[in-house]
């Protein structure tokens, strides 16, 4: 009894945290340029301190910046679908896979169409895949993860 309790727990906040995850990159793509581009260039500023700290001499661009962080996202995106898998069937969550990459794909295309709408911003394929292969390899990384617990497991 106290196994399906913390399952459900568990699938509870793994689905809110995924769907949470969701709306934050809409809300970013949602922004107007003008608010995008501080953002970017207030990371950009925090990630050069970082890189001078650690005495590298790496050039960051606005868009290395932005490219970087829409593929972040979307990989926190695939590890949290591909958790929610792992919630449903921890046996066999690549059962779900086929389910992850539609989801995963749509929430890609639907971000990159908000941005259609707002002044100053363009919604572009490339970014799409971009997003999507963030989903990926989101989703590829927690396979693994998932897949060397179990192996763990069963040593133990």
């Amino acid at each position: 009894m106290k196994r399906n309790s913390a399952s459900l727990r568990f699938r509870i906040i793994i689905f809110t945290l995924t769907l949470c995850m969701i709306a934050f990159a809409f809300i970013h793509s949602s922004m107007p340029a003008n608010i995008s581009a501080e953002e970017s260039d207030n990371v950009m500023s925090f990630l050069q301190k970082i890189l001078l700290f650690f005495r590298l001499n790496a050039e960051l661009t606005d868009y290395i910046v932005r490219k970087s962080a829409h593929f972040a996202e979307f990989t926190a995106i695939g590890m949290l679908l591909m958790s929610c898998a792992y919630s449903l069937n921890r046996i066999k969550p690549y059962k779900y896979y086929s389910q992850i990459l539609f989801s995963g794909l749509a929430a890609a295309v639907i971000d990159e169409t908000i941005q259609l709408n707002v002044i100053g911003r363009s919604g572009q394929i490339s970014d799409v895949l971009l997003d999507f292969s963030g989903v990926v390899t989101g989703a590829l990384i927690m396979f693994f993860i998932f897949s060397l617990y179990k192996r763990i497991r069963k040593i133990m």
